[in-house]
This record gives C-alpha cells, structure tokens and sequence, in this order.
C-alpha cells in the first residue's frame, strides 16, 4: 500500500513513539463528525462527502460551541 500511497503523492504517517495521546484527538473529531444528525453514515462518491464536509468543516470550526473550550468555537 506504501508504494499505491507514494503514486498518489500521499505521505504517510504514524503515531509517534512513546506518545500515547496522539490518536485520542483524532479519534474525538471523527466521533464528533459520525454523531452530527445529517452524517450520512455512508457518502454515495467523493462529490457528495466532499460537499458535506465543505458544509460541515466551516460550521464546526466557526460557528460550533464547544462544551470542553468553555463555550468557545474551536
């Protein structure tokens, strides 16, 4: 998959050693994203997910109150 990964010109990445915290904030933003009652569970293509996130992305990031940040947007 490395090689299919470099054709595509996708780097890829991994946990970092020895840091057990780095998969919880990832893990955290997709649980958010699948809890969204709009998420569709499954996109029908790339044009749909990619329209979905492009609405979903600038609501979370601008207009979403996050319990944890005090009521603050992200």
């Amino acid at each position: 998959y490395l090689d299919l990964m470099s054709e595509l010109g996708i780097t890829a990445s991994h946990s970092r050693p020895r840091v057990s915290n780095d998969n919880p904030f990832s893990e955290s933003a997709f649980k958010t994203q699948k809890y969204q009652p709009d998420y569709p569970g499954r996109f029908a293509d790339i044009v749909h997910a990619n329209r979905w996130c492009g609405e979903y992305f600038p609501w979370y990031n601008l207009e979403h109150h996050h319990a944890g940040l005090a009521g603050f947007t992200p």
